[in-house]
C-alpha cells in the first residue's frame, strides 16, 4: 500500500523547479544548457542558488552565479566576500561585477541601481540568467504600477520567462522560502536598505501589503492571479498589434518604415497599440501617454509639409516623409555636423564593404548586369558621398539628368539621400545603388558586370 504521507515542503520544492526546467526546456539539450543565478547573497537568491544545485542531481545543466557589487552600501564588499564563499562551498563558479550608481540620476536609486544591474547580468555568457523574484516580489510589482498609473503591459508584471531570464520562484509565496532556508539551515545576509521605506518597493512590502492582508489574506496569491490575466491580454494586444501592422508595410523586409493611410484608418485606440508595440519592437523606449498623444497628432494630422522629428530612443528618431513614418538611426541623420568628405574609398575585390554608418554595399558578378566590367578593370572605382552637383545618365537615349533631381523623383526620403553612397569611375558618376547605373557604363547582355547592392 502506497504511503499517504505527503513530501516535506523542501521536497515538493525542489520538484516544482525540476518540472519547470522541464517544460521550459523540454526542446533543449541539458546538457549544453548553461544558467547562471543572479546571487545578491540574500535569501530569496540563497534559496535558489541551493535548489538548483539539488536540481542539478536530477538535471544535466551548468550552473554558475554572478554577483553584481553595486557599492552603495557600507557593507558592499563584505557581501561580495560572502557570496564568494557560498560558491566555493556549493563548487558553483562566480562572476563578480562592479557597477558605479550615479546617486543623482533623474531616475532615482532604486531603478539606477536596477538598470546597471540588469546590463552587468545580460553580459554574462549563459543561455539564461536566473533571477529570485516570488510571488511577494510580483504583487509589490503590481502595486507600484498601479501607483505609476501604468498600462496592460505595466500592470502585466513580471514574467516567468523572456528575454534570457528566468524566473521559477514567481509563483512561490516568499514564507515558503523562508521555510525552505530553514529546513535546510541556509545562511544568507540582510540589506539593511530593505527597511528603508524612502524607497517605494520597501513603502509597498512594509506599510500596504501588511494592511491590505489584515482585510484580505490572500492578496498577494490573487494581485499574482490578476499579473497573469493582464499579461495574457497584453499578449493578445501584440497580436493584434502585429496584424495591423502587417497591413501597415509595403513589406516585412522594409519593418522600419509605416505607411500612415492605413494607420489613419484604424480606432484611435488601435493606433496608441500599433505605435507601442513598432516603437518597442525597434527598442525604442515605451511613450509616456503624452508623447504618445504628440507622436499620433504629429503623424496623422500635422500639415503634409510639417518636418517631423522626434527622439524616441538614445539611437533613435521617428520621422515622416510622403505618407510614410520611419525610424531613423540618429547616424543616418544629415545634421549640420555631417562632413561630405568623411567616405573615401576604393574597390578593390571585397564583396562587402561596411560603410561608417554600419550600412553595407554587396558586390557580385552577373552577366548582363550592373557596371561593365571592361570598365571596372581600366579605372579605379571609388566610393564616396555626394558633395553637389552630380549627374548620371540614366537611358542611353534620354538626357542627362541631376542627381538632385532623380533622388527626389526616387521618392527617397531627405536623411536617406544625404549619406546615400554613390560609386565612381575617375570621376565620372556611374552607379547610384538601388537607383541609376550610367547607361554608358552599363553591361551589355553578353559581358560581364558589376552588381551593387545597398543595404
Amino acid at each position: 500500500m502506497a504511503s499517504s504521507k505527503k513530501p516535506p515542503a523542501s521536497k515538493t520544492l525542489q520538484n516544482q523547479l525540476i518540472s519547470f526546467l522541464v517544460d521550459v526546456f523540454k526542446h533543449k539539450d541539458l546538457t549544453n544548457l548553461k544558467l547562471v543565478v543572479a546571487f545578491s547573497g540574500g535569501l530569496d537568491s540563497c534559496v535558489l542558488l541551493h535548489l538548483l544545485v539539488e536540481c542539478q542531481k536530477t538535471l544535466p545543466f551548468r550552473l554558475l552565479a554572478h554577483h553584481v557589487n553595486h557599492g552603495l552600501s557600507a557593507n558592499a564588499n563584505a557581501w561580495e566576500n560572502f557570496c564568494q564563499d557560498v560558491c566555493k562551498k556549493l563548487n558553483i563558479p562566480l562572476t563578480i561585477s562592479k557597477v558605479t550608481i550615479n546617486i543623482n540620476s533623474s531616475l532615482g536609486i532604486e531603478a539606477t541601481a536596477r538598470e546597471a544591474r540588469y546590463k552587468a547580468l545580460q553580459s554574462s555568457n549563459t543561455d539564461f540568467i536566473c533571477l529570485a523574484h516570488h510571488q511577494d516580489d510580483q504583487a509589490e510589482t503590481l502595486l507600484l504600477q498601479l501607483a505609476r498609473g501604468a498600462g496592460v503591459k505595466g500592470l502585466a508584471g513580471m514574467g516567468m520567462l523572456g528575454n534570457k531570464l528566468l524566473r521559477p520562484l514567481l509563483d512561490i509565496p516568499r514564507s515558503t522560502l523562508e521555510t525552505y532556508a530553514k529546513q535546510h539551515k541556509l545562511v544568507w545576509i540582510e540589506d539593511e536598505s530593505n527597511s528603508d521605506t524612502k524607497f517605494d518597493r520597501n513603502f509597498m512590502r512594509h506599510e500596504i501589503l501588511p494592511r491590505l492582508e489584515k482585510q484580505y489574506t490572500a492578496i498577494k496569491k490573487t494581485i499574482s492571479r490578476t499579473a497573469q490575466h493582464m499579461a495574457e491580454a497584453d499578449s493578445l494586444l501584440d497580436d493584434l498589434a502585429a496584424l495591423d501592422v502587417k497591413n501597415c508595410q509595403l513589406n516585412q523586409q522594409d519593418d522600419e518604415q509605416l505607411l500612415l493611410a492605413p494607420l489613419a484608418q484604424l480606432s484611435n485606440e488601435r493606433v496608441k497599440n500599433v505605435l507601442r508595440w513598432w516603437l518597442a519592437q525597434h527598442g525604442a523606449d515605451i511613450p509616456s501617454v503624452a508623447q504618445l498623444q504628440q507622436i499620433t497628432q504629429q503623424l496623422l494630422h500635422a500639415s503634409a509639409d510639417a518636418s517631423v522629428k522626434i527622439k524616441v530612443s538614445a539611437s533613435l528618431i521617428l520621422r515622416r516623409f510622403q505618407g510614410s513614418a520611419y525610424l531613423v538611426k540618429n547616424v543616418q541623420e544629415g545634421d549640420k555636423d555631417f562632413d561630405r568628405n568623411a567616405l573615401s574609398l576604393m574597390w578593390q575585390g571585397e564583396q562587402v564593404i561596411i560603410l561608417p554608418d554600419q550600412s553595407r554595399l554587396l558586390f557580385s558578378q552577373k552577366l548582363g548586369e550592373g557596371i561593365a566590367m571592361r570598365h571596372v578593370e581600366t579605372a579605379l572605382l571609388s566610393i564616396r558621398y555626394r558633395r553637389g552637383g552630380e549627374t548620371i545618365k540614366p537611358e542611353e537615349n534620354r538626357p542627362t539628368r541631376r542627381l538632385n533631381a532623380l533622388l527626389q523623383a526616387s521618392r527617397m526620403s531627405p536623411w536617406q539621400r544625404e549619406r546615400l553612397p554613390l560609386l565612381f569611375l575617375g570621376e565620372d558618376l556611374v552607379l547610384v545603388p538601388n537607383v541609376a547605373i550610367d547607361a554608358n557604363f552599363k553591361a551589355m547582355s553578353d559581358e560581364m558586370g558589376l552588381v551593387v547592392q545597398y543595404l
